[in-house]
């Protein structure tokens, strides 16, 4: 990921030598005259010959738990015939065989020839028909294979598919006018981060390390926080730790154990530890999404966390800006808080 955060980059730069990628189109417009792409974050559309709703579903959706089951992809099924309707979003999964016209007229004889010497290939292409465009082509030797192609390429497909919609979101976020009030203010304590004008500051806390910035409509926090320490971080310091922090200071939140997640990450050169989950809170009958950093660094122990509470609503689009922020966190050394 650009960010140089801990997000999927690290395994995406691994899988992606699995890809066949050169250029597999018999033809392409110019690209200054191909036109923007269209569509929201979430959407991708799947074009096949045949279309099987169930196999897409079953193997392609990623599913946050939010604390219910959310689903991260709208996929929309399209017919090959369809293709000129649809051919400007922004992300398209094509899939098939050699034996379905569209996919022979639109590969080479090389990718052909890739395609039957491997059973199966996948082939991931930039503005294919859309400035933009993300464009991933499975293809099989015959129809029987394409199951088992898409089995060995899962991992590969939801990289890039959910990479993609992060990259989206990101974009779609830096579009707006970042607060430089708030940003003035963060760095006063020696933090750097991107939020934009609808958030506020409450530093009530800072006394104590712990500041944090909200926003409404849905409503969503991120604090940061930091004390001296030299602990070596483990999965139970960081629960007991973020508990601590939110029983305090948010008024008795704390971590559904059963919807968390702890994995060792290495955050903008610091090693540190990252949990996702879910959060409630009894007296106040509320709960939702969480992500939290933690990581140690110059003796010191730093925590940001951000949370999401939106009943009723779709909640991943506002869950991955909030990754978003928090991946923009800097320490503000020394010599850049000198006046």
């Amino acid at each position: 990921m650009a960010d140089g955060t801990q997000k999927r980059t690290g395994k995406f730069l691994l899988t992606i030598c699995m890809v066949t990628v050169f250029s597999v189109l018999l033809y392409l417009c110019g690209c200054s005259r191909i036109p923007s792409h269209v569509g929201r974050s979430y959407e991708i559309v799947v074009l096949s010959t045949i279309i099987d709703t169930h196999l897409i579903q079953q193997n392609l959706q990623v599913y946050n738990f939010v604390p219910q089951k959310e689903g991260l992809f709208k996929f929309l099924f399209v017919q090959d015939t369809m293709v000129e309707y649809y051919d400007n979003y922004h992300t398209l999964f094509l899939y098939g065989s050699l034996d379905d016209d569209f996919l022979k007229t639109l590969l080479r004889d090389d990718a052909k020839t890739t395609t039957r010497n491997d059973t199966f290939a996948l082939f991931k292409l930039d503005n294919l028909w859309a400035r933009g465009q993300l464009a991933i082509i499975l293809v099989a030797s015959e129809n029987s294979y394409i199951e088992q192609g898409l089995q060995k390429f899962k991992p590969l497909i939801i990289e890039l598919l959910e990479e993609n919609y992060y990259q989206r979101i990101k974009a779609t976020y830096y579009m707006n006018k970042m607060s430089k009030q708030v940003q003035k203010t963060l760095k006063s304590y020696g933090f750097s981060l991107d939020v934009d004008k609808q958030w506020l500051i409450d530093s009530t806390y800072e006394h104590e390390g712990f500041i944090f910035v909200h926003a409404h409509f849905p409503d969503r926090s991120i604090f940061l926080y930091k004390e001296p320490s030299r602990e070596i971080l483990s999965d139970s310091l960081v629960l007991k730790k973020r508990n601590e922090l939110t029983a305090r200071f948010y008024h008795g939140d704390y971590i559904m154990p059963d919807f968390t997640t702890i994995d060792k990450i290495e955050f903008k050169e610091m090693k540190g530890m990252r949990i996702k989950g879910v959060w409630q809170n009894d007296s106040l009958v509320a709960g939702g999404p969480f992500l939290s950093y933690f990581f140690v660094h110059d003796d010191t122990l730093y925590a940001i966390d951000g949370l999401l509470f939106n009943p009723g609503e779709r909640k991943s689009d506002f869950f991955t800006t909030l990754e978003v922020i928090l991946n923009s966190f800097e320490i503000m050394r020394s010599k850049e808080l000198q006046p």
